[in-house]
């Protein structure tokens, strides 16, 4: 598994995002920066019986709680670190598009246990490939040591 972020902006993000909770040093299971294709293939083999796992530990219940119109049932597994997205790249370095095409995506998220969340469509589909603000960081943290 390759544990390098590509520009040091994106660790110093992700340290300040994850700084209450150890920094990056301690929240590296997050990150994966495989080809997302090769991450996506890995999770559709194991999302069934992650979703089985995730709902004997947290019942049917939405963990991200993000859209105004919230069902509050946990109907999806989402990764709380998406496998990629071009945020940074948008927001950090304000990189062009190529011409008809979008910001290019960069591999952040894993599929380790601890970066997988329950979702209600609504919530899952108004996050999209964007990045834990810190208070949901210090949700789903408190939730995982609940977990243990």
């Amino acid at each position: 598994m390759n544990h390098n972020f590509e520009y040091i902006e994106d660790k110093n993000y992700f340290d300040n995002q994850f700084k209450e909770y150890g920094g990056i040093v301690e929240n590296m299971r997050f990150f994966d920066f495989r080809e997302p294709l090769e991450k996506r293939k890995e999770f559709n083999k194991i999302r069934g019986s992650i979703f089985k796992e995730m709902h004997t530990t947290y019942g049917n219940i939405c963990q991200l709680k993000l859209h105004n119109d919230c069902t509050n049932q946990g109907d999806e597994i989402d990764h709380f670190m998406p496998l990629s997205s071009n945020k940074l790249n948008k927001h950090l370095r304000n990189t062009p598009a190529e011409r008809g095409k979008k910001v290019k995506t960069q591999s952040f998220g894993s599929n380790n246990s601890a970066n997988f969340i329950l979702a209600c469509t609504r919530c899952n589909a108004y996050k999209k490939n964007n990045f834990p603000s810190q208070q949901l960081i210090r949700n789903h943290l408190n939730n995982l040591s609940f977990r243990k």
